[in-house]
Parts: C-alpha cells; structure tokens; sequence
C-alpha cells in the first residue's frame, strides 16, 4: 500500500512539471498536448491529481501549524490602486514563492483574502 502512495506521488509530482511547462509555453493545452502526444482528458485528469494533492498538502500542513492564535484579529486597509493600462483586468496583489504565483483580482472579498492570507502564513 505505502509504495503504491510513493508511486502516485512521483508520478503527481512529473505531471506538476508537464503542467507548469504547458501552462508557461505560450501555447493551448489541445496545441501542447498535440505536440507532446498526450490526449487532453489525460492531461485535465492529471491536473485535477495536481491540484488535489497540491490541496490536501496545503490542509496538512494547516492542520499541524497554527495560522492565526484566536485572540488575533484580522485588519484590512484599504489601499488605492493605480488605473491598469492595459484592458484586461489587472490582479491587485500578486505574491510569488518560489515557484507558486498567486494573484488576487480587485473585487475579492475580504473572507477570500482572508482565507488566502492564512493559507500563505502557513507555507512561510
């Protein structure tokens, strides 16, 4: 059972690479899967397996530190932004650890933030 899980994770962790090279080539998913002979319901399969253990990794480790003590409170400041330029809708934060670029668009909700802020805390 244990090296069934040890396989699974190394096989997540090749598709984490394959992923990350087709989402940062410029390309479709359908064009880059073409090109590297792989049907995209196998690559939409392999990402959802991604995401998920990328998910569950993240509870776990929320589960063994604590991100916020009880007594501590949440505070929010409003922060003006500059008028994008370009037309498409511009994230309002972006943070970047190491490989991972998270960015929030404007008109999240604070909950939204909040929950991303905890999540961050628990990865630093």
């Amino acid at each position: 059972m244990e090296l069934q899980k040890v396989k699974h994770e190394l096989k997540v962790e090749e598709w984490r690479k394959l992923i990350y090279d087709c989402r940062n080539s410029g390309q479709t998913i359908r064009t880059w899967c073409k090109e590297h002979h792989i049907s995209p319901q196998t690559y939409y399969r392999w990402q959802r397996a991604v995401w998920d253990a990328g998910t569950q990794n993240l509870l776990e480790r929320s589960k063994r530190q604590s991100v916020m003590k009880q007594d501590e409170t949440a505070i929010f400041a409003e922060c003006p932004l500059p008028t994008p330029v370009q037309s498409a809708p511009a994230a309002a934060v972006i943070i970047r650890l190491d490989t991972v670029t998270l960015e929030i668009q404007n008109g999240v909700s604070p909950e939204t933030v909040e929950t991303v802020l905890r999540a961050v805390k628990a990865l630093c």
